[in-house]
């Protein structure tokens, strides 16, 4: 198993960890998936087939620009209960 970390731009609330969660479960060899709102970091643990670009096109796809990054912070959380501010990811 391995660990990927990204730094994800466009997260504003609960909803948009959720798609950015989905958006990257559905990738074949993912593991596990940990979205911190806050820092707006990803880390994905998956199997080697799985590759950082695959995870980053999948975001972009969705509206979410990824870049790689390093682990998320241990005194953050992972959610936030501001709203999307009319993003059109489907938050609202």
């Amino acid at each position: 198993m391995k660990t990927i970390n990204l730094q994800v731009s466009g997260m504003t609330c609960g909803n948009c960890v959720k798609h950015v969660d989905r958006a990257i479960r559905a990738i074949p060899g993912v593991q596990h998936v940990q979205v911190d709102l806050n820092s707006g970091v990803v880390l994905v643990e998956s199997d080697s087939s799985t590759t950082s670009a695959s995870i980053m096109i999948a975001l972009s796809e969705e509206g979410y620009p990824a870049t790689e990054s390093g682990p998320i912070p241990s005194n953050t959380s992972t959610e936030k209960t501001s709203c999307c501010m009319g993003q059109a990811n489907g938050c609202n």
